[in-house]
């Protein structure tokens, strides 16, 4: 059901990753102008992501009508629900909601509005309509009442919280002018209170850099827990990056937070010329050439209350990352997974999972 009222009326608020979930939300790919053969390539990925989650909690699979039913063979196992539903690509951290829950454990959901990433100004492509509708459909399915803001663009993406109403995000993302032009940064962050029950909003200035979301903050700094983010890095001075890093350092070292930095830095890698002869070059889309930066960050991480699931670039830096990981959440399970052909297309393993607060359960009706 669709909800009047804010969820901050309501004593609604957007928890922490690290809560026990319900179940992930997963999309499988399927457009060949992001993904290399039509999503193919990545298909063993999103099935080391589906079978890991589902040791734990069940997954909601949804899959496009236009993907094939041979192609979805070896998702079929247990703890896996498979939904057929029409979506432009397989995001699902942004363009399917955003649950906030309240003392009481009530979940309930938000359906923002979405536009690929910065619609006309810079979009990554033209044709969401899909992703657009996605939300409250899954809402229903779900049988989870909701509150609709599609005026507002906003992707679980561009957000994180230590689940004590403290919110990080980017002006990079923001505040560009693809999303809300008609709001201030002041208009902004009341809409962010307001929606996800936050007292206090963080501005980093800057993401990863060549991020095309325009610098999701999720794949930039992370809440490890109330206290903690980690934060991505580079060694290398003389790449931008090390001054965006060091650009969000200064911001956090005048906040109560203990920042992790220096200990994991993102390797530089860029897009093969065997990777972009896979992509198709569409209208209306993002073209993908050869030696393109892509943004690789092992920030991108998913975690549940007892797992964490690693993105592995198949450079020397996985190592150190799952050597930090276990000293991070040395209580978890650490799953390295391989998602080359994930950052290929634009994000990693957080961006293609999204979670659902404990207390759902699906409407049988």
């Amino acid at each position: 059901m669709r909800l009047k009222n804010t969820p901050i009326k309501d004593g609604f608020t957007m928890p922490a990753e690290w809560e026990k979930h319900s179940g992930t939300i997963v999309l499988l790919p399927y457009r060949d102008d992001t993904w290399e053969n039509g999503g193919k390539d990545a298909m063993p990925e999103f099935l080391e992501i589906v079978k890991a989650i589902s040791l734990y909690e069940r997954v909601i699979l949804v899959v496009n009508p236009k993907i094939k039913e041979e192609d979805i063979e070896d998702f079929k196992i247990d703890n896996v629900e498979i939904l057929r539903l029409p979506y432009n690509d397989s995001w699902a951290r942004d363009n399917t909601l955003i649950f906030v829950t309240n003392n009481e454990g009530d979940v309930r959901a938000v359906d923002f509005g979405f536009n690929a990433w910065g619609g006309s100004v810079d979009g990554l492509y033209d044709d969401y309509d899909d992703d657009n509708s996605l939300g409250a459909k899954l809402a229903d399915f779900l049988g989870v009442d909701y509150y609709s803001r599609k005026d507002f663009i906003l992707e679980g993406g561009s957000v994180h919280t230590n689940g004590q109403r403290v919110l990080i995000t980017t002006e990079a993302c923001l505040l560009s002018k693809g999303r809300n032009p008609y709001l201030s940064k002041q208009g902004i962050e009341v809409t962010l209170k307001d929606y996800l029950g936050m007292r206090h909003i963080v501005w980093l200035p800057h993401g990863i850099v060549n991020d095309e979301t325009n610098e999701h903050v999720d794949n930039f700094a992370c809440f490890l827990d109330e206290q903690t983010i980690l934060l991505a890095n580079t060694l290398d001075e003389h790449d931008l990056q090390h001054q965006y890093s060091y650009e969000g350092l200064e911001v956090l070292g005048q906040l109560p937070f203990y920042v992790i930095m220096s200990k994991l830095p993102n390797p530089y890698l860029t897009l093969t010329k065997e990777e972009a002869s896979k992509i198709s070059q569409a209208p209306g889309a993002k073209p993908r050439k050869a030696g393109d930066r892509l943004a690789a960050s092992y920030v991108n991480f998913y975690q549940g209350d007892k797992y964490v699931l690693v993105p592995q670039f198949g450079v020397e830096e996985d190592n150190a990352a799952i050597r930090l990981f276990k000293q991070i959440y040395p209580d978890k399970t650490i799953y390295p997974i391989n998602s080359r052909h994930i950052l290929v297309a634009g994000g990693n393993i957080h961006c293609v999972t999204m979670q659902i607060p404990e207390g759902v359960v699906k409407n049988e009706d």
